[in-house]
C-alpha cells in the first residue's frame, strides 16, 4: 500500500475519531496541581530548520516559565503519514506546522482549531498582509497562520558552475535554454568522480507542473476542486525535457539510483549537479547541506509568451489541532513564532520572507548572507514583473494528488518501469479518486 493511500484513508476516519475524542485533549499534559501546561508541537523539515525551531522556542519557555514545548519533527511525506494517525485518535499535536496544499484537508474534518477568537487577542495579525493572511482562511474560519512567503528559485553552486566551465543563462532564460546548460554541464561533468550531472528532471516535480499550466494560461483547478487541464496538459510537460532525456548519451538528468544512495541529501547538496529549482526558502538548509554558502538564485525560465507569469505562496503555516486542552498557551506559541523579533531573528527566512511586517523590519540580515539574498531576490521578482500570477488554488485532496504524482509515479517513470502515457493514464485514474470537488 503507497504512503499517498495511507494517509487518506487515515484522514478519511479522522472526523468522527476526532470528534469522539475530543474531550481527551492533545498528546500534551493538562496541567495537574501544580498549573504547568505541556504543548506538543511539530514540524517537517531539516536538521537545521529544528535547530532554529528549538533556539526560539528556548526564549519561549524562557518567556513563559509555566509553559514546555515538547517537540518533533520529520521529514514532509512521513510527517504527513504520522498527521494521519494523528488525526485518526483524535490526538492531533497542540501546535503543528500546516501547508496550504492539506488545510482544505483538515478543516473541512474538523481538525484544525478555529483561530479567529485570538485574532488580535492573543494572535496579532495586525502586520500580515491580508492577502496572505487570507490563505489561512477556510469555511468562514481562521483556521491557520502563514510564516511567511516564497516562490519558486533555480538554486545556483557558482563554484561547480565554475568548475565545469559551462555558462548560465542570464535572468530571461527560457525553458530551452535550461535545458541546453543541463545538457552542457552533464557533458563536461561526465568524467568527473563522481560523476556531475546538469541537474534533476524537473517535470517529475508537481509545484513545476502547476508553474507550467500557469505559463500555458491554465489555472490548474476550479474553487469547486474541478480540473481545468487535461491528459494531454500532463503529457507535453513531461515530454518536453525528451530532448535532455535523450542527449548526453540518455545521461544528462542527475539519475534516481545515485539520488538514492545520497539520501539525505541530494544532488545539489551533494556538489553533484550545480542547479535545482526548489522554494527559495530553502537556501538556508541547502547552505547547511552543502557546506558552503556561496549559492545564488534565479527566477524560474520564461514561458512561451515572453512572460514568467511567477507567484507568491504561503510557505508554511502554523495551525492548532481541534482537540488542544490547551487553546491560549497554543496560540501564545504561535503568537511568538510569527510575531517575536528575536525569535525571527533565530529563524531567519527558514520559514520564508517573514508574513509579519514588523518582524520583517526588525530582521537584521547579514550583508550579503543567505536571509539577505532570499528578501532581495523576492524583491526583485516583484520590481521585475515576473510575479504576475497569484498562487494556484489547491483544493482538497491535493496534497494526496502531489504525492501520487511525486512519490509513486515518478520514481516508476524514473527507473523506466512506465511510459508517458502509462503516468498519466494512472494519475488521471487516481485523480478521480483522490480530489474531492464540491
Amino acid at each position: 500500500m503507497s504512503i499517498r493511500k495511507t494517509a487518506t484513508s487515515g484522514i478519511a476516519l479522522a472526523l468522527a475519531g476526532s470528534l469522539a475524542l475530543t474531550a481527551c485533549g492533545s498528546g500534551g499534559d493538562d496541567g495537574g496541581d501544580d498549573g504547568n501546561v505541556t504543548l506538543n508541537f511539530t514540524w517537517w523539515g531539516s536538521d537545521e530548520r529544528s535547530e532554529r525551531y528549538e533556539a526560539a522556542i528556548d526564549l519561549f519557555e524562557e518567556a513563559n516559565p509555566g509553559i514546555t514545548v515538547q517537540t518533533s519533527f520529520a521529514e514532509f511525506q512521513d510527517y504527513w503519514t504520522q498527521r494521519s494517525t494523528d488525526a485518526t485518535s483524535g490526538e492531533l499535536p497542540d501546535v503543528l506546522q500546516m501547508d496550504v496544499s492539506r488545510l482544505l484537508e483538515y478543516s473541512n474534518n474538523g481538525l484544525l482549531y478555529d483561530l479567529t477568537e485570538f485574532e488580535g487577542n492573543g494572535i496579532d495579525t495586525s502586520t500580515i498582509d491580508e492577502g496572505l493572511l487570507e490563505s489561512g482562511r477556510t469555511n468562514e474560519q481562521l483556521a491557520a497562520i502563514p510564516t511567511g512567503s516564497n516562490t519558486l528559485a533555480l538554486m545556483v553552486n557558482p563554484d561547480l558552475v565554475e568548475e565545469l566551465g559551462v555558462e548560465l543563462p542570464d535572468w530571461d532564460y527560457t525553458w530551452e535554454e535550461y535545458q541546453d546548460f543541463v545538457v552542457a554541464a552533464s557533458e563536461a561533468g561526465a568524467d568527473r568522480d563522481p560523476q556531475v550531472y546538469g541537474g534533476g528532471d524537473y517535470t517529475m516535480t508537481w509545484w513545476f507542473f502547476m508553474q507550467y499550466l500557469v505559463q500555458q494560461g491554465v489555472e490548474p483547478f476550479s474553487e469547486t476542486g474541478e480540473m481545468n487541464f487535461t491528459e494531454d496538459d500532463m503529457r507535453d510537460f513531461i515530454s518536453s525535457a525528451d530532448p535532455v532525456r535523450e542527449a548526453a548519451g540518455g545521461d544528462a538528468f542527475f539519475p534516481l539510483e545515485r539520488g538514492e544512495q545520497l539520501l539525505p541529501k541530494g544532488g545539489f547538496t551533494s556538489g553533484e549537479a550545480p542547479v535545482e529549482f526548489h522554494w527559495d526558502n530553502f537556501i538556508s538548509g541547502y547552505s547547511n547541506d552543502l557546506g558552503s554558502d556561496n549559492i545564488q538564485l534565479m527566477p524560474m525560465p520564461t514561458g512561451a509568451d515572453g512572460q514568467k507569469h511567477m507567484f507568491f505562496k504561503p510557505t508554511m503555516q502554523l495551525a492548532m489541532g481541534a482537540n488542544t486542552a490547551h487553546p491560549e498557551e497554543a496560540a501564545a506559541l504561535i503568537d511568538f513564532l510569527i510575531n517575536d523579533p528575536e525569535a525571527g531573528q533565530i529563524i531567519g527566512t527558514d520559514l520564508g520572507v517573514p508574513s509579519s511586517q514588523t518582524r520583517l523590519e526588525a530582521l537584521e540580515v547579514e550583508e550579503g548572507g543567505l536571509d539577505q539574498r532570499v528578501i532581495e531576490y523576492e524583491q526583485r521578482v516583484r520590481d521585475e514583473g515576473y510575479a504576475t500570477a497569484t498562487v494556484p488554488f489547491q483544493p482538497e485532496g491535493f496534497g494526496a494528488l502531489e504525492t501520487e504524482y511525486v512519490e509513486v509515479l515518478s520514481q516508476e517513470f524514473q527507473y523506466g518501469q512506465i511510459s508517458v502515457d502509462e503516468f498519466v493514464e494512472r494519475w488521471f485514474s487516481e485523480a478521480s479518486n483522490l480530489l474531492v470537488t464540491s
